[in-house]
């Protein structure tokens, strides 16, 4: 007969006790992994609630210190001082390659936010019924200026559901305003942007809340009408900025994070043209000549002689800016290229253009103020 050995397994209470254990583990493990999920997803979100309003801080910060780059004379550094908005001009960004009167250079921004606005181009200032600005900021020859119009802003969030949850906007002209910062906590009577004078030991004193809203009332900056308390917005010179963001955190409920920074406005009290004097003289014998007949691709060729200011009398001519405008235009707008100072004649190639196009050109010669001298201007020039 054949002979069984007897076989080990492992018995019924012994398999219940090794998986009531390992559940036991994965029970603990579980918990453990799901608060520690919820203590990131927390710490997560108070770090994005604190860097959203950092970010909008940051972006304020950079801008606004550079806020009277650029300007015309007759236009202000400061135009709006409100508790939950501030508008200022400042030469920003630059379609023009080599622009050495703006902050930076961005071929492809948009055309109307580049340069100085216009009458006929209207704003309504943030949380004001007054609208911007009341003469068209132009350099000399009728040029506008460079100079854009900044303004942040506070707009409330239809879709929080919150009552005092805000957007903070950022808005350049007449552009479609862009969302800087989310979830910005306002409640009536709140500051958000707190001004302050300075006094000739530069002493800072607050403008009472009681004065805000301030605006550049006079049309002309520095005319005999922007005296007394229409320059009062002239005379501030640091702005501080309180943002309160919100994280909803949907296990704890609203976490808040705070930050408060002060901002000086550096260019503040400058007068706009010291250093360089006069606007310069233009250039001279400018012409344009059209590429010959027959040539492989359509040019035109731009000449001139330098500016007499800029190897005697004030010596301050830094570059040439060149202009052109179909014929049936009747003025110049903004440069399309320029052309650092240093030579005696210049020659530039406007390849940018096609047969049959009829163009008039123009040489300025632009000093280190910014300031431009007129334009001169070419006959029509048709390209073959």
């Amino acid at each position: 007969m054949p002979r069984y050995r007897a076989r080990s397994a492992f018995t019924i209470l012994e398999l219940i006790i090794a998986m009531t254990i390992l559940l036991t583990v994965i029970a603990v493990a579980v918990g453990t992994f799901r608060r520690s999920s919820t203590l990131l997803a927390a710490q997560s979100g108070r770090l994005e609630a604190q860097q959203n309003a950092r970010f909008a801080v940051t972006t304020l910060d950079r801008e606004l210190r550079m806020a009277g780059v650029g300007v015309v004379d007759i236009q202000p550094i400061l135009v709006q001082a409100a508790s939950t908005a501030i508008t200022f001009n400042v030469d920003l960004v630059s379609r023009v390659p080599g622009d050495v009167g703006a902050v930076y250079v961005d071929t492809s921004a948009d055309t109307s936010a580049v340069s100085a606005m216009k009458t006929n181009d209207k704003i309504t200032l943030p949380g004001m019924a007054v609208q911007y600005p009341e003469s068209s900021y132009t350099q000399v020859g009728g040029v506008p200026g460079g100079a854009e119009t900044i303004s942040y802003y506070l707009g409330r969030d239809s879709a929080s559901t919150r009552s005092n949850e805000y957007l903070l906007y950022r808005r350049v002209n007449a552009t479609a305003p862009t969302v800087v910062a989310r979830g910005i906590l306002y409640e009536p009577g709140d500051t958000i942007f707190q001004y302050f004078t300075s006094d000739t030991l530069g002493n800072l004193s607050p403008v009472p809340d009681a004065k805000l809203p301030l605006y550049h009332a006079a049309a002309v900056h520095g005319s005999p009408a922007d005296t007394g308390r229409y320059a009062l917005v002239d005379s501030i010179r640091t702005v501080r900025v309180r943002l309160a963001a919100v994280y909803h955190d949907p296990r704890q409920g609203d976490v808040v994070r705070r930050i408060e920074s002060t901002i000086r406005i550096l260019n503040a009290g400058l007068i706009n043209r010291v250093t360089c004097g006069d606007p310069p003289l233009g250039a001279s014998a400018v012409a344009a000549t059209p590429s010959p007949v027959g040539a492989p691709a359509p040019y035109v060729t731009i000449t001139w002689n330098a500016s007499v200011d800029e190897t005697s009398g004030e010596k301050d001519v830094e570059r040439y800016a060149l202009y052109r405008r179909p014929d049936s235009v009747a003025a110049f707008d903004q440069p399309f290229s320029s052309i650092p100072a240093g030579l005696a004649t210049y020659t530039f190639t406007d390849d940018n253009v096609q047969s049959g196009d009829h163009w008039i050109y123009g040489v300025s010669a632009q000093d280190c103020t910014p300031a431009n001298s007129p334009i001169a201007t070419t006959g029509t020039v048709i390209v073959p």
